[in-house]
């Protein structure tokens, strides 16, 4: 008889890292997921979601967030609005290809429609505002300024030529730009009908957001991590040092003297000064991370299928870091099965307690007793999958004596019940040839190494 077996293996290694400094504060899920960005206004969060549109939410008590509305931009695929900025009453959403959203904030518990502006065959990224202004990121089509002084009547003033401009900040006349490949640009807007050039700096890696601090810019770079920048001249800027994170940085937000970076697969927090960045804290929360926002020393953090908030500071108590909360396993056999770990870090200053893991599937069976991980240190936690007829996926229950998520889960997929996965045999298929003649067959490929890539990206 066969059956599925997961066996919990802990190797304690003693590590040097600090505590990541980051406690959860609250966390939920909202009605429109795919959480994809966040902008703060006063009190408020503004925090679209791919799939169905914006969630407006009052964070006055950051551990206990209430959701005062949702907005859905019917005439755009999938109601997808993917950044925001607020000036006065009115928010602005940018949709890519769908243009700009104009919403009547006046009662932010009932957000109306105040009208469209854009032109649709650009790709509109994110916006900043100040006063009447408004700037609109388009990629290689520049930067757009536009008067937003008469509301439902917005009108062009002038065009910033870019190379491929993510986000712009602007502040006392003048306009930092995240311009990609095209690193940091610098533009006098004093004259916003006649905006002039004042600098241009090379990043580390292409530039996609960046935020503000006295003299100081911070630049999310990518797969290069954060650069900082010294803009006490503007028509000068000075590079400063460059921090390459674990991941890929995407959005930044600093208070004096901490940058909160979304980093995908986890959330780190680096200290800035006028020597460099180093790292204050993290937390590898298995989600996917992809925009924080912080306000004095809060994060919040859009983390696709739940908005949460944390808090920085010294962690009192046990901490649980786990590196995923997902564990899938290629096409497994009968009489055959395969082993895959994550790890598991304590990240607070007592002794962590990992208590026993019951299955909620009868076709799982656990051998593991009480295990305690030091400070500072970290274990290996190995899943071991072994196929029979039973159910093909469960959650794992994992409780411990963390001082802020006593609960966390482990989701863990093996042979799927329906459809192709890793590890099966490739159908027979055909493929048009890109840019050439004739069409490509499974054929034409047996006995060659071959990668087939689909990309997407937002």
């Amino acid at each position: 008889m066969h059956f599925i077996k997961i066996l919990l293996t802990i190797f304690i290694i003693i590590s040097g890292l600090n505590g990541k400094n980051l406690k959860q504060v609250s966390n939920r899920g909202l009605g429109n997921v795919e959480l994809l960005d966040i902008y703060i206004h006063e009190n408020t969060a503004f925090v679209p979601g791919g799939l169905g549109g914006l969630n407006i939410i009052d964070i006055s008590d950051p551990s206990d967030i209430t959701v005062l509305s949702e907005y859905s931009a019917y005439g755009c695929e999938y109601g997808r609005l993917y950044a925001w900025t607020v000036s006065g009453d009115f928010a602005y959403g940018t949709g890519r290809d769908c243009g700009v959203i104009i919403l009547d904030i006046s009662d932010i518990n009932h957000p109306l429609s105040a009208g469209e502006f854009g032109d649709n065959s650009f790709r509109y990224e994110h916006p900043s505002s100040s006063n009447n202004l408004l700037f609109l990121s388009r990629h290689q089509h520049g930067i757009e300024i536009v008067d937003i002084s008469t509301r439902d009547i917005p009108s062009t003033l002038s065009e910033i030529p870019t190379t491929n401009a993510w986000a712009s900040l602007p502040e006392n006349q003048i306009l930092y730009i995240a311009d990609g490949s095209g690193g940091l640009r610098i533009i006098d807007i004093s004259s916003p009908s006649d905006p002039i050039l004042l600098s241009v700096l090379p990043t580390s890696g292409s530039a996609r957001d960046l935020d503000k601090v006295g003299n100081h810019i911070l630049l999310a770079v990518g797969a290069a991590g954060v650069d900082l920048v010294d803009v006490s001249d503007p028509g000068n800027p000075i590079f400063i040092d460059n921090y390459n994170t674990t991941g890929f940085a995407s959005r930044v937000s600093a208070n004096d003297s901490l940058v909160a970076v979304s980093d995908w697969d986890d959330i780190e927090v680096l200290r800035f000064d006028d020597q460099g960045l180093s790292l204050a804290g993290y937390k590898n929360n298995g989600k996917r991370v992809m925009a924080t926002a912080m306000v004095n020393n809060y994060i919040f953090s859009a983390e696709w299928l739940k908005f949460t908030v944390y808090e920085y500071g010294q962690v009192n108590g046990a901490d649980l870091d786990m590196e995923s909360q997902r564990i899938e396993f290629s096409r497994t056999h009968p009489n055959e099965s395969q082993t895959q770990s994550i790890t598991l870090q304590n990240n607070g200053n007592t002794i962590l307690n990992i208590n026993p893991i019951e299955s909620t599937n009868p076709d799982f069976n656990y051998n593991v007793s009480n295990t305690s991980i030091p400070p500072n240190s970290s274990s290996v936690f190995s899943v071991t999958y072994s196929p029979n007829s039973g159910g093909w996926n469960e959650t794992i229950a994992i409780s411990s004596n963390d001082a802020s998520l006593q609960n966390q889960s482990l989701r863990s997929f093996g042979n799927f019940s329906y459809g192709p996965m890793p590890g099966d045999f490739a159908p027979d298929f055909e493929l048009p040839i890109v840019n050439g003649f004739g069409n490509l067959s499974l054929n034409d490929l047996i006995g060659s190494p071959t990668v087939l890539a689909f990309f997407a990206t937002w």
